[in-house]
């Protein structure tokens, strides 16, 4: 196999162009790799181009005997394809199949998949457990890669694809074929699940949470006339939403004496039946049970389920049918939506099944910026502002002469922006270190966003990225979004950049100017900060909690009447 790679790297030496390839490649200019190399042994399975003029993808979408065979397109099209006019070697044209038809970025991102997948794929093993593959003639990667992980298939005895998915909840949100991740990242990364080998300790591992919430539910829970429910995601990972999650519910414990629910988290229903006992990302007293334990709870005549807007859709579907039989014994049921991100709140006619079940289903929403009307008649729900509080005052703030030359970032990774920005900071500032915040717990991203001189947020933008270093007296910068921004006036702060190409292009001279000036760095730091406690404050943070807790919503939908406090369809 090396001497084979050695070949094909003395082939392509003088036909990939250097220049163009590491300019095209930041990351792999930046590793010092020789890029010949770099093509010949990753480079044309990730779908780069050796040149301006050859694309890897479509050279594969249209030689479908070269995707098949795992052969390195270019070394082939050098070799073989250009004397034999194979189609596909032009990238001006790399939109257009010439005798194919149209190869979109979906079908483009399948093949990267199959290339990638197939030098590691067990033809053999999947047709033998596979025999409706066998027959039906289609190649098992391909079949893998469309839909057989989809359908829960195992590419090679050795690797579990729903194990895998299991234990890696983003590659599982993210809908990503867990084996291609595994190969090109998972297995650098020691992420867990993979090998079969060791699925009956990950499975006994996984299992442990649910013994001990079965022995520790509590009586006051089991016994309650009325329930309080706030529903996490299953997994014991770290976010400002879930965060919220967590504030919320210790708000209303701590209001415990102004109303009659009993307050309790639970993990959402899910196929894979995931669970687990203590949030460990950040300081809270919480346990967290499991949603198919509120069946236990049967002195529960209202039951007040409090639901993110991501698991809004699905949440009825995913419930078994005894505990859709327990929601329609109660004598009531209410349901609210919390809609902390609006691009992930699902449309009207997706909740129609939650809205079945409910007395009334509302929504509380997490930024000032869709608070609104509009938004009230959208999804036809009363609404009530309820912003994100937290509570920093037991994390000490330090002056900008102290902080390190650090610059943070957040790992949201869907705008374009990101990398030209990141590229732009290690090119320029050298001076600098930067550092993604991924896997840390809270009290570690304090620590950072303490000590750091810059934050960048590639996210919302009105996040926590941005505002927890600016409240520990640093800078965060953000590219303005009118559906999460409170105000356009935030757009004249010198921080906050009107696009992604304004921060592409302005925020190495815009963090210099900070450096430089001290002034500067203060007073848009206070500027920043007036706008936050403006915005937030502790007491009105409670007194939000318990207008959710009375249902005092503050909007309604037009077309809905109040009349003694029951809701009817105007």
């Amino acid at each position: 196999m090396e001497r084979e790679l050695l070949d094909q790297e003395e082939a392509l030496r003088d036909q990939l162009d250097k220049e163009y390839y590491l300019e095209a490649y930041p990351d792999v200019r930046q590793s010092g790799v020789d890029p010949v190399g770099h093509y010949v042994r990753h480079g044309w399975r990730e779908g780069r181009n050796p040149t301006a003029d050859f694309n890897t993808l479509k050279y594969l979408a249209l030689n479908e005997d070269i995707l098949q065979a795992g052969i390195n397109p270019f070394y082939h099209y050098v070799v073989h394809g250009r004397d034999e006019g194979r189609p596909g070697g032009e990238a001006s044209r790399a939109h257009v199949a010439d005798e194919g038809g149209p190869v979109n970025a979906a079908e483009l991102e399948l093949l990267k998949q199959e290339s990638v997948v197939r030098a590691e794929f067990d033809r053999e093993y999947y047709l033998a457990t596979n025999p409706d593959v066998r027959q039906s003639g289609m190649d098992p990667v391909r079949h893998y890669v469309e839909q057989g992980w989809r359908e829960g298939r195992n590419p090679t005895p050795d690797f579990s694809t729903v194990m895998y998915l299991c234990f890696n909840e983003d590659v599982l949100r993210a809908n990503i074929n867990p084996f291609y991740h595994y190969i090109v990242d998972g297995r650098a990364n020691g992420r867990p699940g993979a090998q079969i080998k060791n699925l009956r300790n990950d499975y006994l591992w996984s299992r442990a949470p649910h013994r001990m919430q079965d022995i520790t539910f509590p009586r006051r829970i089991q016994n309650a006339a009325a329930l309080f429910v706030i529903i996490v995601p299953e997994h014991n990972t770290m976010s400002g939403g879930i965060y919220s999650f967590f504030s919320i519910a210790k708000a209303v414990y701590d209001l415990r004496h102004k109303h009659s629910y009993e307050v309790v988290l639970m993990t959402r229903p899910n196929k894979y039946d995931l669970t687990y006992l203590r949030q460990n990302n950040f300081r809270n007293y919480e346990d967290v049970f499991r949603f198919e334990q509120i069946t236990r709870c049967g002195a529960a005549k209202e039951i007040y389920l409090n639901i993110p807007e991501y698991a809004a859709p699905d949440f009825i579907a995913s419930m078994t049918a005894e505990q859709r039989e327990y929601l329609r014994s109660r004598d009531r049921v209410y349901v609210n939506i919390l809609n902390q991100n609006v691009e992930l709140m699902p449309d009207r006619e997706r909740l129609e099944d939650l809205r079945g079940f409910a007395v009334e289903l509302t929504q509380s929403v997490a930024h000032h910026a869709y608070f609104s009307q509009a938004h009230a008649d959208r999804y036809h729900l009363r609404t009530l502002l309820l912003p994100a509080y937290t509570d920093l005052s037991g994390y000490k703030k330090i002056g900008r002469r102290e902080k390190e030359k650090l610059i943070i970032y957040s790992p949201d990774e869907i705008w374009p922006h990101r990398e030209p920005v990141l590229n732009n900071l290690r090119e320029y500032l050298p001076d600098y270190k930067m550092m993604e915040i991924r896997d840390i717990t809270f009290d570690e991203f304090m620590s950072l966003a303490t000590r750091c001189m810059f934050s960048i947020t590639f996210g919302e933008g009105f996040d926590g990225y941005l505002s927890q270093p600016i409240h520990q007296g640093g800078m965060g910068f953000a590219v303005y979004r009118e559906e999460y921004f409170p105000s356009r006036s935030i757009r004249d702060l010198p921080n906050i950049f009107s696009s992604g190409q304004d921060m592409i292009e302005n925020i190495v001279a815009r963090i210099r100017a900070f450096e430089s000036d001290d002034a500067l760095y203060r007073n848009t730091n206070k500027a920043m900060m007036n706008i936050y406690e403006n915005l937030y404050s502790k007491d009105d943070y409670v007194r939000k909690i318990l207008k959710l807790v009375k249902r005092e919503f503050e909007l309604a939908p037009r077309g809905i009447i109040e009349s003694d406090k029951v809701i009817r369809l105007g």
